[in-house]
């Protein structure tokens, strides 16, 4: 069993033994495409003068800065978390020992979701113009993790127009492009990695989850299956250069699979049109290609980790392996989700899964259960 170790900053500062007393429970939830949330639960008390004390700790001031690190057996400290306090909410009681104050951190997407304006990026591509954005937020955002994006091939100049904020604009050139745009905690407290890629496919570092037998450490599995998700992507374009319309088409069963095969009827595969809204800043066939792997992940699975059985750190935008025996569900999974919750006396990680495949040694006519889902 894995000793479990965490450590807490504030203000880019190692926590006082004094202040860690004052914390109950951290709450750190992580999910693709979205903020990442820490919430800190303080207690707070009535002293003899009927005055309330604990609610305006420095560190429980408005833009503070939060981190969380995690620690199992002799593994390095994983970064959890890293940002701004952006909010409270608070249970008052008169009963003893029944009041407190959740402080509220986010990641530092935060900071690059505040402000909107008008900005014209010309003649880049859609990861320079990830690199000149997260560039721009270089006090949290400390180093940057881009993958490169093609040329649209039009002849017109590339052209790409901001309305909105920077999580916007880069959110928006992340979906056409088939990537995500997020920011991780960075090595060193008080930064962040800037993030511009496409999921990965293949396992890291992490230890499987196993569902069975004497390695097991998860303590059951929820699995879901949506037919209705995956869809041929179809989208024609108007080139102002030539006046020819451009056409592809992209089908989800094309994505690269993380597993053995789709369990699909490519037959009956439903189809989105897209609506002509890239212009020639992109090329056409990356963005219906996007369309379809993202529409392939029909596959989800949640859990829960058995305390004090799984030694390593559970993040999304990695793959895990499950191993459920042999069912067809067994395999490699991007984590899309992972909450972790520490107390005084326990570490726990919940976790959502995903992939776009099933695998191969389940058949239809070993078991009366369509799909080989369970």
């Amino acid at each position: 069993m894995p000793e479990t170790q965490f450590r807490l900053f504030f203000n880019n500062t190692a926590a006082s033994d004094e202040q860690l007393e004052k914390i109950d429970e951290i709450i750190v939830e992580q999910e693709v495409d979205m903020a990442w949330e820490a919430r800190l639960k303080v207690p707070i008390s009535l002293d003899e003068q009927g005055n309330w004390t604990g609610e305006d700790e420095e560190f429980m001031q408005p833009f503070s800065r939060v981190r969380v690190e995690i620690k199992l057996g002799t593994n390095p400290f994983v970064p959890l978390f890293d940002g701004p306090v952006t909010g409270f909410n608070s249970q008052m009681s008169f009963q003893p020992g029944q009041s407190t104050i959740t402080l509220i951190a986010q990641d530092d997407t935060f900071f690059m979701n505040r402000v909107e304006q008008v900005v014209a990026f010309e003649n880049r591509l859609d990861h320079e113009v990830a690199e000149q954005i997260f560039g721009d937020y270089s006090s949290q955002v400390s180093s940057t993790s881009i993958d490169t994006t093609p040329a649209s091939g039009s002849a017109l100049d590339a052209l790409v127009v901001q309305r909105g904020t920077a999580m916007d604009i880069l959110r928006f050139l992340a979906r056409r492009q088939g990537m995500h745009a997020y920011v991780l905690p960075g090595e060193n407290p008080g930064s962040s990695i800037g993030c511009f890629k496409a999921f990965p496919t293949t396992p890291g570092q992490l230890p499987a989850l196993v569902l069975l037998g004497q390695d097991c450490n998860i303590d059951s599995l929820h699995v879901r299956y949506c037919a209705c998700k995956p869809s041929d992507v179809s989208a024609s374009t108007l080139r102002i250069t030539d006046k020819q319309v451009q056409s592809e088409t992209s089908r989800s069963s094309d994505a690269e699979l993380m597993g053995d095969e789709t369990g699909e009827d490519t037959s009956q595969a439903a189809m989105q049109l897209l609506l002509p809204q890239q212009g020639e800043s992109v090329d056409l066939r990356q963005v219906v290609t996007a369309r379809a792997i993202a529409s392939s992940y029909a596959y989800v699975v949640n859990g829960k980790i058995l305390e004090e059985t799984y030694n390593g750190v559970l993040q999304p935008y990695q793959v895990v392996t499950v191993r459920a025996g042999n069912s067809a569900v067994s395999g490699n999974y991007l984590i899309a989700q992972a909450i972790h919750t520490i107390t005084r006396s326990q570490y726990s990680q919940s976790f959502t899964l995903k992939r776009n495949a099933r695998s191969s040694h389940f058949s239809a006519g070993q078991s009366s259960v369509p799909g080989g889902i369970f």
